[in-house]
């Protein structure tokens, strides 16, 4: 894709969640943190003789990264079974993330995750009811042109 300069609105983004059969779109996300690979750990391996008083670090484990996705919370819809079940199933699940540009899918995040925390949010007298979800990655391919 060429470069163009422009911003552009994250409208028709999608996040899609395994559901057992097969990938779910969830219904009424509101936004949902980009999907990436963790940070590695760097270990310090500082020694007396080390170059330049300059520390010396050996890369160590991956650190693996949380993402969020907020939705409009509606009580027993597919999408809040859908997230409850992962929750309580603590497996590993298939997701895909929609990334637009200019509100047209142009690009996709696909990898597996684990569904370590499912908030309903509260209940208010004036305010959409809204939950968040919370994904841990197991696995992230890169980001790749969009595929419907």
């Amino acid at each position: 894709m060429a470069e163009t300069g422009d911003a552009s609105l994250g409208y028709m983004g999608e996040f899609w969640l395994h559901d057992g059969d097969a990938l779910y779109e969830l219904v009424q996300v509101k936004e949902f943190d980009v999907p990436t690979g963790g940070s590695r750990e760097q270990v310090d391996a500082t020694h007396l003789k080390s170059s330049d008083w300059r520390r010396d670090y050996l890369s160590g484990f991956y650190e693996d990264s949380d993402f969020e996705v907020l939705l409009n919370f509606r009580p027993l819809s597919d999408t809040d079974v859908l997230l409850e079940s992962a929750l309580k199933e603590a497996d590993v699940r298939a997701f895909k993330a929609v990334l637009p540009e200019n509100g047209e899918p142009v690009a996709q995040i696909e990898g597996t995750a684990r569904c370590t925390g499912y908030s309903r949010g509260r209940v208010t007298p004036d305010g959409v009811m809204e939950a968040t979800a919370t994904f841990r990655i197991v696995s992230v391919d890169d980001i790749e042109a969009y595929v419907s």
